[in-house]
């Protein structure tokens, strides 16, 4: 029997559990604020409380002043991208087609820094 890899869900810290929850709901996400687990259309993460060590969460621009910490891919970049801004999502960077890709993408922040991109193949 092979087995298969089923589903993940990526683990981000916060220094304000409750605040990220909120930003996330206010986002169109539903959030369990029992078990940290957020979900929306099939990407599922877990928001868990670092509050004792805020100064220590690192999204991974802050190491490499790059890097997202979440790419997704999407139906249509740039419809997500105007509902978030709706929703009052704390814009990133707007829709922007890098060429060695082939992708629209844009990315939002959250409350403690992590860089979340979206992006949809150009057609």
């Amino acid at each position: 029997m092979i087995n298969r890899f089923k589903e993940y869900r990526p683990v981000f810290l916060s220094a304000d559990r409750e605040q990220s929850l909120a930003y996330y709901t206010k986002l169109g996400f539903q959030c369990n604020h029992y078990t940290g687990f957020v979900d929306r259309d099939g990407l599922r993460f877990a928001i868990h409380d670092a509050s004792g060590a805020a100064g220590e969460i690192r999204p991974n621009h802050r190491v490499d002043g790059r890097s997202w910490d979440l790419y997704v891919w999407v139906d249509d970049a740039d419809a997500l991208y105007a509902e978030l801004v709706a929703k009052g999502a704390m814009i990133h960077y707007p829709p922007r087609s890098p060429r060695e890709y082939h992708m629209r993408e844009f990315a939002i922040l959250d409350p403690d820094g992590y860089i979340f991109a979206f992006g949809s193949p150009i057609r």
